[in-house]
C-alpha cells in the first residue's frame, strides 16, 4: 500500500520531486506529524547488544530513566527491555531473524550485521514469497539507483552488504535476487534517517515512506525528533498552507562544501539561500522570523541576533572552510575530546575567534568537545560551567534562533547541573579550594544559585513543552527537578519572583529580577570563557587563574 500523507499536510511534486507540503498553516513549535510505524526502526549493528532493539530504548543502570535489558534466549544477539518488547518484536521481525544471528555467528564470531546488512535482511525476511518489493505500488520510494552505480566505490561495498543480507537470511540467491535487494538497500539509503545522539546513545536508522517524502533545505522550516519507535515533525519557523515542509538532511552549520560532501549521496545539489549566497550562521539569523521567541531564553537581546558584534573584515568564507577542513584532517575525528586535539583546533581558529565569530564551525565544536571533557572530570567541572555558559549565549543561539531546539534545551540542561554542582562546592566553602579562577569563585558566591537552577529549568520546561515529546527524558527530569527545587524550604518569596517572571517575562519587575538574579552571573560566568580557553590551550592546564 501506498503511503499516505499525514493529516494537515498533503504529497506533492515539484522542482525538488516529491514532497510534502501544508495544507494548513503551522506555527513554529507546532506538531505537523507523528510517525509510529515505520517499515524499518533498527539500532545499529555494535549497539544492538546495548538498545532495545524494539522500542530502541538505550540500556543504562544509571541516569534518570534506568533501563536494564535483557538478550533473546535463541540468538542472544537481540536484547530487549521487558517482555512486551521483546513479544512485539518476535511478532514483527525477530521470529524471523533468531535463526539468522545463529549463522552470523558460525560464519564470523559476531553476533551482529552492519545496519545496512541487518536492514535489508529484514526487509528481505518480511517477504514470504521470495523476493518482492515492500515499497513498491503506485509511488515506490526513490532510490538514487543509477547515481549508486555509478560510485564504484560505493556499489562495491552495496553489494557486499546485499549479498551478507541474502546469505544470512537465507534467501536464493542469483543475479535478479541481487539486483532487487541492491534496489533495496538503494531506497533504504536513501530514504532512512539516522537516529544518531552522542548525548543518549541513541544510534540506528528509522523509515517511513510518508516522512521520506520530506526534503532537504539547509535553511528548513521543520525538524524531526526521534523517541524511541516514534519521529516527530515539527514546525521550525511559521509555515503557510501549500509551503513545501523541509527538514536538514546533515548538520547544517558547517560550511557550504561540506554540506555538499554530505549531501553527496543522496545525488542533489541543495539551492537554499544558504548555499546559493554562501551565507553564514549570523546571516542566516539575521534573518530569522523566529528570533522573537527568545524574549523566553538566556540570549533575551534580540540584538545579538540582528545586529551581531563581529568583525568579518579580516576572513572570508573560503578561509573560514580551510579552516574547518585543516582542523579535521589533523585531529582525525569530529568527536576528539583530547587536550591535543582541542589545542590544535584552538590554533587554527584564531582567525575565527579574532573576528568573533564564536557561532561559526569549527569554533563552536571545540569549545563544546572541551566542556563535555570537563563536565565529567572532578577536577575540572567548575572550568565547564563558563564554557556551558558561553556556549548557550553566544554560540548555539545564532546556530538554531528557534529556543525550543532540543540540543539548545540540553544546553541549559547542563548549566542547570553544573550549578547544582557548584552550589554544594559553593555552601560547603569547598569551591575556592576547587578553583583558581577567582573570577569564577566570585561570580559564584555573589549569584544565588538555587534561584539561578529555577528559572533555567523553567526555560528547560516551557521551552521543552514547544518542540519535544512530554516523554522526553531531559523534560522529564527538568520537571522533576523543578519540583524538588520549588518545595524547598525557605525560598518562598525567591520561588514567587522566579514564577512571577515564567508566567510573564516581559513584566518589568519580572523581568529585572531575571536579569539581575539569572542572566547576570550567566553573563559574568561566560565572559571569563575566553581567558580560559587561552590559558589552558595556549598557556598549559596549570594556568586557570584570574590575572
Amino acid at each position: 500500500m501506498p503511503p499516505t500523507p499525514p493529516p494537515g499536510t498533503a504529497f506533492s511534486s515539484g522542482p525538488h520531486g516529491r514532497s510534502l507540503v501544508a495544507t494548513q498553516d503551522f506555527t513554529p513549535g507546532s506538531l505537523i506529524a507523528i510517525f509510529s510505524s515505520p517499515t524499518l526502526a533498527l539500532p545499529d549493528g555494535p549497539s544492538m547488544r546495548t538498545t532495545c532493539n524494539y522500542c530502541l530504548r538505550v540500556g543504562s543502570n544509571e541516569g534518570f530513566s534506568p533501563v536494564s535489558l535483557k538478550a533473546c534466549t535463541g540468538c542472544r544477539a537481540a536484547v530487549y527491555c521487558g517482555p512486551t518488547c521483546q513479544r512485539a518484536h518476535w511478532k514483527s521481525i525477530h521470529k524471523a531473524e533468531c535463526k539468522m544471528f545463529a549463522r552470523v555467528r558460525e560464519t564470523t564470531g559476531k553476533d551482529w550485521l552492519p545496519t545496512p546488512a541487518r536492514a535489508l535482511a529484514q526487509v528481505l525476511l518480511t517477504n514470504d514469497k521470495g523476493i518482492r518489493d515492500p515499497f513498491d505500488g503506485s509511488d515506490p520510494l526513490e532510490s538514487n539507483l543509477e547515481g549508486f552505480r555509478a560510485d564504484e566505490q560505493v556499489w562495491g561495498d552495496f553489494e557486499l552488504q546485499a549479498m551478507a543480507a541474502m546469505t544470512y537470511s537465507g534467501v536464493f540467491m542469483n543475479e535478479d535476487g541481487l539486483r532487487v535487494a541492491m534496489r533495496f538497500l538503494c531506497q533504504i539509503q536513501t530514504n532512512a534517517f539516522n537516529r544518531l545522539d552522542a548525548d543518549t546513545g541513541m544510534s540506528g536508522i528509522f523509515l517511513d515512506p510518508a516522512l521520506a517524502r520530506v526534503n532537504h533545505s539547509c535553511v528548513p522550516n521543520a525538524f524531526i525528533g526521534f523517541d524511541k519507535r516514534t519521529a516527530t515533525l515539527r514546525a521550525e519557523r511559521p509555515i503557510k498552507e501549500g509551503e513545501e515542509i523541509t527538514i536538514s538532511y546533515i548538520a547544517n552549520d558547517k560550511p557550504r562544501s561540506i554540506r555538499r560532501e554530505g549531501l553527496r549521496l543522496y545525488y542533489f545539489e541543495c539551492d537554499c539561500p544558504r548555499c546559493v549566497d554562501d551565507l553564514d550562521v549570523y546571516q542566516v539569523a539575521q534573518t530569522s522570523p523566529v528570533i522573537s521567541l527568545n524574549s523566553f531564553s538566556l540570549q533575551p537581546d534580540l540584538t545579538k541576533f540582528r545586529e551581531p558584534a563581529i568583525d568579518k573584515s579580516g576572513i572570508s568564507m573560503n578561509q573560514i572552510e580551510i579552516i574547518y577542513k585543516v582542523v579535521y584532517d589533523q585531529t582525525k575525528s569530529e568527536q576528539d575530546t583530547s587536550i591535543e586535539a582541542a589545542r590544535t583546533r584552538w590554533k587554527l581558529c584564531k582567525p575565527l575567534v579574532e573576528a568573533k565569530m564564536w557561532a561559526v564551525e569549527p569554533l563552536p565544536t571545540t569549545i563544546l568537545l572541551l566542556a563535555t571533557n570537563w563536565q565529567t572530570n572532578y577536577k575540572w567541572a567548575v572550568y565547564a560551567l563558563p564554557l556551558a555558559c558561553f556556549l548557550a549565549t553566544q554560540c548555539d543561539p545564532i546556530k538554531l534562533v528557534a529556543p525550543f531546539m532540543p540540543w539548545r534545551i540540553k544546553g541549559v540542561m547542563i548549566i542547570t547541573k553544573l550549578l547544582a554542582f557548584t552550589g554544594e562546592l559553593t555552601s560547603s566553602g569547598e569551591l575556592a579550594k576547587r578553583c583558581t579562577h577567582e573570577g569564577i569563585v566570585g561570580a559564584l558566591a555573589m549569584a544565588d544559585q538555587v534561584t539561578m537552577c529555577q528559572a533555567l529549568l523553567h526555560i528547560v520546561v516551557h521551552q521543552g513543552s514547544i518542540g519535544a515529546a512530554e516523554d522526553w527524558d531531559v523534560l522529564k527530569e527538568a520537571k522533576m527537578m523543578l519540583k524538588d527545587l520549588e518545595s524547598l524550604p525557605g525560598r518562598v518569596d525567591e520561588s514567587k519572583m522566579v514564577q512571577a517572571w515564567a508566567k510573564d517575562p516581559e513584566d518589568p519587575q519580572a523581568k529585572a529580577f531575571f536579569e539581575s538574579e539569572v542572566l547576570k552571573p550567566v553573563n559574568t560566568l561566560a565572559s571569563f570563557a575566553p581567558e580560559i580557553l587561552e590559558d589552558v590551550l595556549v598557556q598549559g592546564q596549570g594556568s586557570v587563574v584570574r590575572r
